[in-house]
């Protein structure tokens, strides 16, 4: 597919990995494993992982956030939504067209690049006339058979850290206090489960538009690729086990 040999790789280094890595290893100390007990197990984590023939599989894409800024000037921009503020479905080239739009986030970026990606995870449906209409204000990374590499990896990379400021936070520290919460219900039935998926994605979609206009009317103005001030935002995530019993272990 065209575009994929030009992207950015995320590299994964030493500084990386032990970051990501910390907060499962105090979790594994905390439960009463020994450091040969934790390293056999990650052991076998990563077999079972390299012997994995089925389900999605990882494609690198490129910095995120570049797509997410594409499909928030989609939304937000003056020149790409319509009179009731909703995105407008553009024509490929012309003065407000998609290409238009990705220069408008990065000059840099090749816009049939762009394009693929969000076709490929259904951020973007080419019309019968050739225009392309934007499917969801919020960028997706996983298809029926594939997942973006680089989303996933700031995904765990971001939960990791978090956990890793909780544990590390000392009671004079100047940085606000992070924070996780949940709800969750073990008494609910396989169709009460896939309804209330669909019920917290909906809600949780409406709750982040929000927290983003928020973040939007806030910020510096930085540019894509460059570096001011700090990260923040919120990550939501949802939960789908196994069956399990109902006095599960404390």
């Amino acid at each position: 597919m065209a575009g994929r040999k030009q992207v950015r790789r995320l590299n994964i280094d030493r500084r990386r990995a032990v970051s990501l890595l910390y907060p499962i290893a105090a979790f594994l100390r905390a439960g009463g494993l020994t450091k040969a007990e934790s390293l056999a197990m990650f052991s076998s984590a990563l077999e079972e992982e390299l012997k994995r023939n089925k389900g999605r599989q990882m494609e690198r894409i490129g910095n995120p956030k570049l797509y997410a800024d594409i499909v928030a000037a989609w939304t937000r921009g003056k020149r790409f939504v319509d009179t009731t503020g909703r995105p407008r479905v553009l024509r490929f080239s012309g003065e407000t067209s998609f290409s238009a739009l990705v220069r408008s986030a990065n000059p840099a970026t090749k816009p049939r690049t762009v394009l693929s990606v969000l076709k490929r995870y259904g951020n973007v449906r080419e019309l019968k006339d050739g225009r392309l209409e934007l499917v969801s204000p919020f960028f997706f990374t996983s298809s029926d058979k594939s997942m973006a590499f680089e989303p996933m990896a700031y995904f765990l990379s971001d939960a990791s850290a978090t956990l890793s400021r909780i544990l590390k936070r000392q009671k004079h520290s100047r940085s606000p206090e992070l924070f996780w919460r949940k709800v969750d219900s073990i008494c609910v039935s396989e169709a009460i489960a896939r309804k209330f998926t669909i019920f917290s994605r909906e809600r949780c979609l409406q709750f982040l538009e929000e927290l983003d206009d928020w973040l939007e009317a806030h910020s510096s103005g930085a540019q894509y690729g460059k570096r001011e001030g700090r990260r923040v935002g919120l990550g939501l995530f949802s939960i789908y086990s196994d069956f399990e019993p109902r006095n599960p272990i404390p």
